[in-house]
């Protein structure tokens, strides 16, 4: 086997951390997933990997489930000048790029759950072969694949990284991902050179033990593991952030684009009333790259919804998306809606990518905010929303980040319960850190219970725009409400002249100029 050192393929790597295909495509082969068996899947998404790091004339995949990369290809096509041709036979593909490859790793799938895929991933990724499933490999060898190059049969979970860690992967990004997904991020995985791995009980942590403590510092996971807090935990104690994308395709053509400079839209207009109650929503998940990527933006019940542009929301878009998929950030940029009422971006929890501030590293911590800071200046966005465990009034670590000039302000979420500290506000570098004080969620707190609730705080009295009770952020659950619910909430609040709906971006600024500091205790 030969390998190419680390310390050679850094040469890749993103400015942020992320490695980017060095080559962008000038012709596309498209496949669609579904009429694909799950180890033709794997070939294809492993060929893709292959082929797309060195050739100009790529491959993409398309899948009825994930709607939402046409979208991407036909922008491609429109605004880049990539022209595309769909083939429907997996085993063409195959065949048009054969010359591209080395030779193959085999792998079975007999068990549930059978780790020797990403075993045979991760060393293929070293050799410039394609994984294949021992059921498919006598057509393989008819179609002049024939080099074994390893087999990864019957290996353990934790093979690949006990045999190839120091043998070419990199030590960057690594990719958490389980065995039954047969092509999600396997493509991105065979081009950067990333271990792919999968620890499947949810209280052991041993290989991820060893895995994160061994990646550099301020590194990425990719994909998802066995559960959330546990997982986000252990990242988090070794200075890894996660990005939820163990349903993204593709990245080997979109990261291939420049990641230029962006500029929101968002009109900050200031409401003239100070005997109003103001209120913002910000929609949930948009540290979700999967969802990003595959179903929201052409959802009718999110970003692609009818009642977009109706009333002010703020939406999180991954900051890994402006790295590896620069095209598609760019589209949501420009599709906002902006004039009387507007979408205004913030970056999602916790930064960079999914952690808990007060559980990560704190050698890897400022290397973290300041890439943190570096974005939020090329993106145009000024607010990040926070995920911590029980760590609102923990003023020194947030002084960590409102200390950095483009971060502005913080909206807490206590992962328990993100209401956890009712609305409260507290200060650090003289910018204020909020946190949620409603949730649209089903079974927390519905849409009749959510405007009785701010209903009541008027009637109380909380319209001081000098007091920190006359504010409400809501945070909206993506997964059980949607733009329709927002739509119904705010037209009964409408009702109510003392109301006054704005994006987070207006939200902080009032709180900011009006509000008055409380003194730390």
């Amino acid at each position: 086997m030969s390998f190419i050192k680390w310390s050679e393929f850094r040469k890749n790597l993103d400015t942020n951390n992320y490695i980017k295909n060095p080559i962008t495509p000038t012709y596309l082969y498209v496949i669609s997933q579904n009429a694909m068996t799950p180890a033709e899947k794997t070939m294809i998404a492993t060929l893709q990997g292959i082929v797309n790091k060195q050739s100009s004339i790529q491959i993409y995949t398309l899948s009825s489930s994930q709607p939402d990369y046409q979208t991407w290809l036909d922008n491609l096509k429109e605004d880049y000048g990539i022209p595309y041709e769909n083939v429907s036979n997996p085993w063409r593909l195959l065949d048009v790029f054969k010359d591209y490859i080395n030779g193959y790793v085999l792998y079975n799938n007999k068990t549930l759950k059978d780790p020797s895929i990403n075993n045979a991933c991760s060393l293929a990724s070293l050799n410039n072969c394609i994984a294949i499933d021992e059921v498919i490999q006598g057509k393989a060898r008819i179609y002049g694949i024939t080099k074994i190059i390893g087999d990864c049969r019957n290996t353990a979970e934790s093979w690949a990284f006990n045999n190839l860690w120091n043998s070419g992967l990199n030590h960057s990004i690594v990719i958490q991902l389980s065995p039954d997904k047969s092509s999600a991020l396997r493509d991105y995985g065979i081009m950067s050179k990333s271990l792919i791995f999968y620890e499947d009980k949810i209280d052991v942590t041993t290989l991820r033990d060893k895995i994160f403590s061994a990646l550099d510092k301020d590194s990425t996971c990719l994909g998802w593991g066995p559960d959330e807090f546990i997982n986000v935990s252990t990242t988090s104690k070794y200075g890894i952030s996660m990005v939820a994308a163990d349903w993204s395709y593709n990245l080997t053509v979109l990261s291939s684009f420049p990641s230029l400079p962006m500029h929101q839209k968002s009109l900050v207009n200031l409401p003239i009333k100070k005997n109003v109650h103001h209120v913002t929503f910000i929609m949930s998940d948009g540290d979700n790259q999967q969802w990003d990527l595959g179903t929201n933006y052409g959802s009718h019940k999110w970003y692609g919804s009818p009642y977009k542009g109706k009333f002010n929301l703020g939406w999180s878009l991954s900051p890994s998306l402006y790295y590896l998929a620069p095209t598609v950030f760019k589209l949501y940029y420009e599709s906002a809606s902006h004039g009387s009422t507007n979408d205004y971006f913030i970056v999602p929890p916790s930064g960079n990518g999914y952690m808990y501030p007060s559980k990560f590293d704190k050698k890897s911590l400022s290397m973290y905010i300041n890439r943190l800071n570096d974005y939020m200046e090329k993106v145009d966005e000024k607010y990040v929303s926070i995920i911590d465990d029980s760590s609102f009034h923990n003023n020194e670590l947030w002084d960590r980040f409102t200390i950095k000039p483009n971060i502005h302000g913080l909206f807490y979420l206590d992962y328990h319960k993100h209401d956890n500290y009712h609305g409260e506000i507290i200060w650090s570098n003289n910018k204020p850190i909020v946190s949620c004080r409603d949730l649209l969620w089903d079974n927390i707190e519905s849409e009749d219970e959510l405007i009785k609730n701010i209903n009541h705080r008027i009637d109380s009295g909380k319209v001081n725009i000098n007091n920190s009770n006359s504010y409400t952020f809501v945070y909206v659950h993506a997964w059980s409400k949607d733009l329709s619910n927002i739509e119904t909430v705010v037209n009964k609040l409408k009702e109510n002249p003392k109301v006054a709906i704005v994006t987070p971006e207006t939200f902080m600024k009032l709180i900011m100029n009006n509000v008055k500091q409380k003194a730390r205790t």
